[in-house]
């Protein structure tokens, strides 16, 4: 049980540590001049008070003498009121600005982490901490960390201007201010384990989500609408149960907290009022007068509502910790690629040669999927590469192309080691075409062009006739303005994945990887699809290597690998 709770403070440190880092470096020393000018606004206004209310109940203060301190407590008033305002636009800027940052930082690591990571965490679950649990870190900055701060300084200030005017008063004071924040570190610590089991939920029920709108068409064919519905159903009521068990903490707490600072505040009452009327001769009470007891009850209210809402904002910090959790494991996983040191480029303009030697990969929780592989593909060359499902064939393509970096082992292209290859140069180095089509909702221009940004209406143009696609283009009303969808409704599923490999055609590369370029197709289209190939690989000259099961395949190429348990089982032409 112990060890369990050193564990827990181990990663709340950790992560409050990292939250406090991103916050922008203005804010604390911002927050900290509000603070102590609030400070100094919330004496004066009790003061102020206390003084006005002496004068007409104990010095009989004529109306038009009132004039000049009423207006002074307006002014106060106002100035209260601005700072508390310019205090909450100043957290709320610093906090969009945190998650302005960390949306684009997470995506671009979720990108350079390539497949290990979404094999780890799943889609859904890695676009709900891209935008739920980023969301999360808003209460923490907008609201608990500069409510930390006020207390820092706001409740000193104010005990010592008590202390000034009792010291007995103070004392008390002193003794209930403690009880909140001990009261709310024990409730903290049951919330944020809530809070995190609520953020899983949340993250398993987005994954659920996405897979089920993906795989919708699917669900209705099978007729299992009412299995998935329940299914869903079931999961949206246990992260209802897990979120109104956060919410019944949060109640709860509340009201505790609220009846500490109201049994403090009585008491410090009680005492004003037995000593007003000369019932207590300890200490300051016989000096004190109405003024300096007014003066004290206005501030012990003013006193414990800082904490009071330090408390409320707690479980605030609770959720953000959780959702730092799940942001912090995302930015530790460790990029696909390491991008070199001294970065070299290759010639993208002459075809491209493969080695391969000693070539070694393990994924986590399979062991080793690809031992001892030697190979060379020479450049030019149209290679598949065959074997049975699982046999590590895109796991290879993956390696070759850069995506993953090798447990054992080297990959050259031409000749340089493709560890030293810069990023920017190996993406146009070669050109790749999974086994998803990966179409967006956008035009069919967009889509073409996110193998080339910079790509032109002709370059586009040649693009789709190397795809075979220019007669359909043609006919279209749009032409290249045409709307997509991410499924490719209005499109056969030969032209879909003609359309994946125009985007790789948009520029010239030498060296193109193709994982099951004719997957899930008819016979037609696949006869197709091998005939284009061969097309591109005599007007460019580029070096094709493709993993397929199609038989046809081995017609097509130059040369067959053959792959069997992770390694090369035979080489033929």
């Amino acid at each position: 049980m112990r060890r369990g709770a050193s564990e827990r403070e181990r990663r709340n440190a950790g992560a409050g540590g990292w939250l406090k880092q991103q916050a922008p470096a203005w804010l604390q020393p911002a927050m900290t001049v509000l603070a102590i000018v609030q400070a100094a606004i919330v004496i004066a206004q009790a003061w102020w008070l206390a003084d006005i209310v002496h004068r007409v109940a104990i010095d009989g203060a004529t109306p038009a003498s009132l004039w000049p301190p009423l207006w002074m407590l307006a002014g106060i008033l106002v100035l209260r009121a601005v700072a508390e305002t310019l205090r909450g636009l100043v957290a709320a800027g610093a906090s969009a600005r945190v998650r302005s940052q960390m949306v684009p930082r997470l995506f671009a690591h979720m990108i350079e982490a390539g497949p290990v990571l979404r094999s780890r965490h799943g889609t859904g679950a890695l676009a709900t901490t891209l935008i739920e649990r980023v969301d999360a870190l808003d209460p923490y900055y907008a609201r608990f960390l500069p409510q930390l701060m006020l207390v820092v300084v706001l409740i000193p200030a104010i005990l010592a201007a008590v202390v000034l005017q009792d010291w007995l008063a103070g004392l008390f004071l002193a003794l209930a201010a403690p009880l909140i924040p001990l009261f709310m570190v024990l409730i903290g610590m049951g919330t944020e384990a809530l809070s995190r089991r609520q953020h899983d939920a949340l993250a398993r029920l987005g994954g659920v989500f996405l897979d089920r709108l993906r795989g919708m068409d699917l669900i209705r064919r099978l007729g299992a609408e009412r299995r998935e519905s329940a299914r869903i159903g079931a999961l949206i009521e246990d992260f209802r149960g897990r979120t109104m068990s956060v919410l019944r903490v949060a109640f709860l707490s509340t009201a505790v907290l609220e009846f500490f600072s109201a049994v403090a505040i009585a008491a410090v009452a009680i005492y004003i009022g037995l000593g007003l009327l000369g019932y207590i001769e300890f200490g300051p009470a016989p000096a004190l007068d109405l003024k300096a007891g007014l003066f004290i009850l206005l501030l012990a209210p003013e006193f414990f509502l800082p904490l009071r809402q330090l408390s409320q904002f707690w479980h605030d910090r609770a959720g953000a910790l959780a959702a730092a959790d799940a942001i912090r494991e995302v930015l530790a996983t460790s990029p696909a690629r390491t991008e070199p040191a001294d970065p070299v480029t290759v010639d993208t303009g002459r075809a491209i040669a493969v080695d391969i030697r000693g070539l070694g990969m393990t994924w986590p929780g399979r062991g080793p999927v690809l031992e001892g592989i030697d190979v060379t593909i020479d450049a030019g060359q149209r290679v598949v590469i065959a074997g049975p499902s699982g046999c590590g064939k895109s796991t290879l393509l993956k390696l070759i192309a850069g995506f993953v970096e090798p447990g054992q082992g080297r990959i050259r292209l031409g000749d340089m080691p493709l560890q030293r290859i810069a990023g920017s140069n190996l993406a146009c180095l070669r050109g790749w075409m999974g086994q998803q089509n990966g179409l967006l909702n956008a035009s069919l221009a967009d889509n073409l062009r996110l193998g080339d940004p910079d790509a032109d209406s002709d370059q586009l143009w040649q693009a789709l006739e190397l795809a075979g696609l220019a007669d359909l283009c043609n006919r279209l009303p749009l032409g290249l303005d045409t709307p997509i969808t991410q499924d490719g409704e209005g499109l056969s599923g030969g032209q879909a994945r003609r359309l994946a490999l125009a985007r790789t055609l948009t520029r010239h590369r030498p060296l193109l990887l193709l994982d099951e370029p004719t997957a899930s197709l008819d016979r037609e289209s696949t006869s197709g699809i091998w005939h284009t190939l061969k097309r591109i690989n005599e007007l460019t000259g580029a070096t094709l290597v493709c993993a397929s099961h199609d038989p046809d395949a081995v017609d097509w190429a130059d040369r067959t690998l053959r792959l069997a348990d992770g390694r090369i089982a035979e080489q033929g032409t």
